[in-house]
């Protein structure tokens, strides 16, 4: 039989073996024992927390993988930051909690005129931007940032050729890079103010976020670092600014999710555009469970500025989203195809839009081929619900468009294809939807009127500008 005394010893030092490495982890920080760093930065001083914000990302990107950038509760004043390949997050202590504010007039030394698009830094190449991550896996969250500059005072100036000096802050956060890059942006808050100055375009902020394949190679226009990786905003609110998520530039084999359930929604208010995503190659995008209004369109799915095109196409769920197109000639959702190269697989379903009088569509799509539009909610009022423009094989079914009034000066019909339309299918909710088909071989099924009326002649549409002024 063994020795009781000996068993009792044994199981004690097990005891006390146990409660010394017990002790062990409470002593130690919890992020060494995940594996990660904190580096915190000590609370606003009031004046200019750039260099303190800038060291801590600076260390985080020594780090390595896991590194957390915390800030303080209160309100930083800052001005340009940039991290190269920052592997880690940067927190706050909650978006009503902390802020980053951008101190102004922001200094710029970026000289579009003269092809300086450089490789930005603090130093000699100063951005419009107010944060920069190139390169990396980066996660943003928790935190309010805010362009609080009277008209005019944003920004030093950058000269846009034809189009003259803007002291606008181009981007609050803008995410580059010539590998892949991975962003996360979870519970923030972006806020500008008006800018009714001769050199803004209306706002003091042009961009919210862009996620952008503009990093340059070299001095040569447009000769840009395609982008790729994935691209996540969860639980985020923007407004009053230009362009709210801008996804634009070279951009390639992207995985987009913007929302993506229903308790992971963003708002976007007082913006000329909610969303705005631009070319791209081999991408999904998901746009789901968002409520975004637009003085030009709440959402759009458009070209980029400077022409180049995809070699494979790119497909967008656009779903279960609220859209409130405001401006004149806006549309809630706007989506525009290149004839001659498409690279737009857009199923749009389960949407509710409702436009301010705005003369344009609810949804408007032009020049696709196998869009489908289906059961969406469409009231309001302006010059159609739908509007197929140049598509050809896209289905639009089962749309609520019974409560959608037409202006009485401009209307067309509920649903409109016009006469570049070809084999599109339209599918009514009820008999009483009014359809005014002007297209060749499209089928029109359970509406009112249908192919009998086709006038000869298009509807007339105005051309105006829809997205931001070019930046070269």
């Amino acid at each position: 039989m063994p020795d009781i005394n000996s068993k009792v010893k044994r199981i004690g030092l097990r005891v006390a073996l146990l409660w010394g490495i017990v002790g062990l982890i409470i002593l130690l920080p919890v992020t060494v024992w995940a594996g990660g760093h904190t580096v915190k930065v000590q609370p606003p001083n009031g004046v200019d927390d750039t260099a303190n914000i800038q060291g801590a990302l600076d260390a985080c990107v020594a780090y390595g993988p896991g590194c957390t950038v915390q800030l303080a509760a209160g309100t930083y004043l800052t001005k340009q930051l940039v991290a190269y390949n920052f592997q880690g997050t940067l927190k706050g202590m909650g978006n009503n909690r902390t802020t980053i504010e951008a101190l102004y007039p922001l200094s710029v030394n970026m000289d579009l005129l003269l092809n300086n698009e450089c490789m930005p830094n603090n130093t000699t190449c100063l951005w419009a931007s107010l944060i920069i991550f190139v390169d990396g896996d980066i996660h943003v969250s928790d935190v309010n940032l805010m362009e609080l500059a009277p008209p005019g005072t944003a920004t030093t100036g950058i000269l846009f050729p034809g189009s003259g000096v803007n002291t606008d802050l181009v981007d609050v956060l803008r995410f580059m890079g010539r590998h892949a890059t991975n962003v996360w942006l979870d519970r923030i808050a972006i806020e500008g103010l008006p800018d009714d100055s001769s050199t803004s375009v209306g706002f003091n902020v042009i961009q919210g976020v862009s996620y952008a394949g503009e990093l340059p190679r070299s001095p040569t226009d447009y000769d840009y670092y395609f982008l790729s990786g994935t691209f996540t905003v969860r639980n985020s609110s923007f407004t009053t600014m230009g362009w709210c998520l801008e996804l634009d530039g070279f951009l390639k084999d992207n995985l987009v999710t913007i929302g993506g359930s229903r308790s992971t929604g963003n708002v976007f208010k007082n913006a000329y555009a909610g969303i705005d995503t631009e070319t791209a190659q081999n991408s999904s995008s998901e746009i789901s469970y968002n409520s975004a209004e637009g003085i030009l369109n709440s959402m759009d799915v458009e070209p980029y500025h400077f022409s180049w095109t995809p070699s494979k196409p790119s497909r967008y769920f656009i779903h279960d989203n609220q859209f409130t197109p405001t401006g004149l000639y806006a549309d809630g959702i706007f989506i525009y195809d290149d004839p001659a190269n498409h690279w737009i697989d857009a199923i749009v379903y389960n949407n509710t839009i409702e436009p301010q009088d705005t003369l344009y569509d609810g949804i408007g799509i032009y020049n696709t081929k196998g869009s489908a539009i289906w059961n969406n909610t469409i009231t309001g009022s302006g010059a159609d619900a739908i509007g197929l423009w140049g598509s050809t094989f896209s289905v639009a079914t089962k749309n609520n468009v019974s409560d959608f009034t037409l202006d009485p000066t401009y209307g067309l019909a509920q649903i409109y294809l016009d006469p570049a339309t070809s084999y599109d299918l339209v599918v009514c909710s009820n008999f009483t939807d009014t359809v005014l088909d002007q297209g060749t071989k499209n089928k029109v099924v359970g509406c009112t009127a249908g192919e009998a009326i086709a006038p000869t002649t298009s509807a007339a549409r105005p051309t105006l500008p829809r997205r931001m002024p070019p930046l070269r």
